[in-house]
């Protein structure tokens, strides 16, 4: 099947996460996808375990359907590549730091000079003009900076770090969708233009009840696993040590709360009659939940909200997640990578979208090379002098350097 990009080729040169999902989620809706990787690999097949093959999980969830070439950029027969690749693009994607770009002419004003209509994508951890530009960073160090580690957790516990690079993903995400709406424009008046996320804005769009709170009130936001916005709202343990999650999320839930938990004074209780009230008294309420929760089975509990038609669910570990055939039903596997599940992307189009299973795999480094700058013009002896003097890397020759080094 094709997708609505079909036609659209991406020059994917981002490492790591957040720029290489952005490339893959326009693999998903039928780009052409032509990742640029270092001679070495980029650093993402190395992040691990687990690996799957001899790249990393990690790198197989962001990269499928793409080409991989490797090519020393650094080098001018290399460099001419590139400038070739870049010519014949539409989309470019990147996420080197400004001094990087700089040095090496890969800043906007540079690759425009070699295709003006190019829609140029760059991720930064703090935006490519702040005084911060130059700051080394990665998912876990903007999560600190911009105060998410105490976005989580309770009061007087040490900071938190979300165990997930959630950043990074959500990034991709939000580019994927920049990019698409510049294609666009692109396609209405014939222009290319620049892109830039920074990491620090995406987390501060999660943040963004939290800096308010601050904004408003003139101090810390308030820390808790229990959201101070709806009461109840977080995770119990039942009499067996499992836990679930329970949210009441008005007037009405709660009335049917009450009830499941043989509360019916409550709705009368003063502490606990509106959800405004049930914020400021929350300790107190927590602490009869608590005392409650602990005289059933998680599972029962579970079923009874659900019987009241309440938000619940079962606190799983992962296993326990890929366990329920519902949820693991949510994730398919690719035929040339058998026991690795592979998620689609949340936003999936009836029609103008590929299926994961129609895509190419994960790219093995330099898998492409060879067919890639055939399709530039390069001849056969050229390719080879390439090879030979170290610009460029055929599949064959990176599977002979790593042979012995296999995860």
């Amino acid at each position: 099947m094709q997708g609505i990009l079909n036609g659209i080729t991406v020059i994917d040169l981002s490492r790591l996460i957040a720029g290489p999902y952005a490339a893959m989620v326009l693999a998903d809706l039928g780009a052409r996808v032509i990742k640029v990787e270092a001679m070495a690999g980029e650093e993402g097949r190395h992040f691990g375990p687990p690996f799957y093959g001899e790249s990393s999980v990690n790198f197989m969830a962001c990269n499928r359907g793409k080409e991989s070439i490797a090519l020393d950029i650094r080098t001018p027969a290399g460099r001419a590549v590139l400038e070739r690749l870049i010519s014949k693009a539409d989309v470019l994607v990147h996420n080197f730091r400004p001094d990087f770009a700089k040095a090496h002419a890969l800043t906007y004003e540079a690759v425009r000079r070699i295709n003006p209509t190019l829609v140029y994508y760059m991720v930064s951890a703090f935006g490519e003009q702040s005084d911060y530009r130059l700051r080394p960073s990665v998912d876990s160090v903007v999560q600190g900076m911009t105060g998410a580690f105490y976005a989580s957790g309770d009061e007087g516990e040490a900071p938190i770090r979300i165990g997930l690079p959630i950043i990074d993903v959500a990034s991709g995400m939000c580019g994927a969708l920049g990019v698409l709406a510049a294609v666009m424009h692109r396609q209405q008046t014939g222009q290319g233009q620049c892109v830039e996320l920074s990491l620090a804005d995406t987390m501060f769009n999660f943040l963004a009840g939290k800096v308010g709170e601050y904004a408003i009130e003139q101090r810390e936001p308030i820390r808790s696993v229990n959201l101070p916005i709806a009461v109840p709202s977080r995770h119990f343990r039942g009499s067996d040590g499992a836990w679930f999650s329970v949210s009441v999320v008005n007037e009405g839930a709660f009335k049917r709360f009450c009830a499941v938990v043989e509360r019916p004074e409550w709705l009368t209780d003063p502490r606990y009659q509106r959800n405004a009230v049930r914020i400021v008294n929350r300790p107190v309420l927590l602490a009869e939940l608590e005392a409650i929760f602990i005289t059933r089975p998680a599972a029962a509990w579970v079923a009874a909200f659900e019987t009241a038609d309440i938000p619940c669910g079962p606190v799983n570990t992962v296993s326990e997640a890929m366990a329920d055939p519902v949820l693991a039903a949510r994730f398919v596997e690719h035929p040339a990578m058998p026991g690795l599940p592979l998620i689609p992307f949340p936003a999936q189009l009836a029609a103008g979208m590929r299926k994961i299973g129609d895509m190419l795999a994960p790219p093995a480094l330099g898998q492409h090379t060879g067919p890639v700058l055939a399709g530039l013009g390069y001849g056969a002896q050229e390719i080879e002098q390439l090879v030979r003097a170290g610009v460029i890397r055929l599949h064959e020759t990176a599977i002979e350097s790593t042979a012995g080094t296999k995860k």
